[in-house]
């Protein structure tokens, strides 16, 4: 495939999404930047949320996923469902009742400013760690596909691509991203049918339909009673991670907090949440096609690598190549933008006390200052080349958010305060006891695996009660 026609591909994708950012972002406002003006469509929230929630990681690492797992991720996906119930039902009343913009002003409302300032400052890490790790996916098959071969460095690449995401998101905030995450959502729904079509139509028998031979393959399997797989891990791990990283998370509460009533934001988790059961498991099956033609055409590229290098087999139909990078661009660009766009939102409210009426021209500032925070991240990551993505992802993850996993808990859970700077020293040092658990444990026959996160919220916890006095 000509290098020249996956630039044109990315440059007319671009040049839509931009054409969709300046409709949108028309009289924008630091209020139309934050919040929509909280007049956005439950239903494109939902669908939006989809792209978001998946990211070009899932697109490529999840098919990579089969070979060694099976099917097993489908039971964290199920607890993301379970995770999303509780987001539903508990979290965003709160944030409706408390009519919060950044959802860690709850925390200041509860346990006083420097809880607020806390929870902010991981979330910030947080995410800063995983849109850098999904813009490196995107990056990465453009420098494989276009730039090598012009000699342009990686470094060039990824600032690219990130001037690329400015264009359209940088005016209208989450009021654009709105609008584009629906389009692009449907872009890498649409390319991983077809990727699933194609390639399942090279490795299934004729005399044998799809359902057939995936539930015969031997890695159609959902359940590990052992190991660090094991099915109560990946559950639980999955409720973890879904409260943290969506409901904890000022990223995905930002496009919910865009819908003006709380039924309708609730209604947008539920829909969501049933929605990726599909898609992952989608995802999956495709992983065990892509697999079955690797081991058929001697391909060997494993991991994060199998899907692009089989999308670019010249057996495969001509157009799969470009359907492949349309999708893995939508999918990295719907969760790249809303990135930049709550790390924003979450600076210039949290740390800058700025309100919808400031200045715009200092919240331009800040989203350029973490263009260049995930440019450093990406090019950090670029250096230690990964094998797997999301498991990198959500091991980070489970440092990163088990902070706010437990000062949330905390604000739930007990009447109780805690001032000063010492929640800081207390948010710090449980991810650091963590990781010495985690190293210490395997010498008892038990490795800590995706439940690392519930382990970190809980020492959170008990360090917050340790330092609180009654209210």
């Amino acid at each position: 495939m000509n290098n020249a026609l996956f630039l044109l591909v990315l440059l007319l994708y671009v040049g839509l999404l931009a054409f969709v950012g300046r409709i949108t972002s028309r009289g924008a406002s630091n209020a139309t930047f934050f919040n929509a003006n909280k007049n956005a469509n439950w239903l494109l929230v939902s669908f939006g949320m989809i792209g978001a929630s998946l990211s070009g990681v899932t697109f490529i690492s999840v098919p990579g996923w089969t070979a060694a797992s099976g099917m097993t991720y489908m039971l964290m996906v199920v607890g993301y469902f379970l995770g999303y119930l509780f987001i539903a039902s508990v979290l965003l009343p709160i944030y409706y009742k408390n009519n919060v913009i950044s959802i860690y002003e709850f925390l200041g409302i509860r346990l006083g400013l420097e809880s607020y300032r806390t929870g902010s400052l991981f979330f910030l890490l947080s995410r800063i760690v995983g849109a850098a790790a999904r813009l490196y996916i995107v990056s990465m098959v453009v420098q494989v596909l276009i730039c090598d071969t012009l000699g342009i460095p990686f470094v060039i690449t990824a600032l690219s691509i990130l001037l690329l995401i400015a264009i359209y998101s940088a005016s209208g905030g989450i009021a654009t991203i709105v609008f584009t995450d629906t389009l692009q959502t449907t872009l890498m729904l649409v390319a991983a049918v077809m990727a699933f079509y194609f390639v399942g139509k090279a490795v299934v028998p004729v005399d044998r339909s799809y359902v057939d031979f995936l539930s015969s393959h031997p890695d159609w399997r959902f359940v590990e009673v052992t190991g660090a797989k094991s099915w109560w891990r990946q559950l639980l791990g999955g409720v973890s991670i879904a409260i943290a990283m969506t409901g904890l998370d000022q990223d995905m509460m930002q496009k919910n907090l865009t819908v003006k009533h709380l039924k309708d934001a609730q209604k947008n988790m539920v829909l969501l949440g049933a929605t990726l059961l599909v898609v992952n498991l989608l995802f999956l099956s495709l992983g065990i096609f892509l697999t079955e033609f690797a081991a058929s055409t001697g391909i060997t590229a494993t991991g994060d690598k199998l899907f692009s290098a089989i999308a670019m087999h010249p057996s495969l139909p001509i157009a799969l190549p470009i359907v492949f990078f349309l999708g893995l661009l939508a999918a990295a660009f719907s969760s790249a933008d809303s990135a930049l766009t709550s790390l924003t939102t979450a600076f210039c409210i949290d740390f800058l006390g700025m309100k919808s009426n400031g200045s715009t021209k200092l919240r331009t500032r800040v989203y350029v200052g973490f263009m260049v925070l995930l440019l450093g991240v990406m090019l950090l990551i670029y250096t230690l080349k990964s094998e797997s993505i999301i498991s990198t992802l959500f091991t980070a993850a489970g440092y990163t958010y088990g902070p706010l996993v437990g000062l949330f808990s905390f604000a739930l859970l007990f009447k109780r305060t805690v001032r000063g700077w010492a929640v800081l020293a207390v948010c710090v040092a449980a991810p650091l006891v963590a990781y010495q658990i985690s190293l210490w444990v395997p010498q008892l026959g038990y490795a800590i695996g995706f439940e690392l996160l519930v382990y970190n919220g809980l020492l959170t916890l008990l360090g917050l009660l340790s330092i609180s006095k009654r209210a």
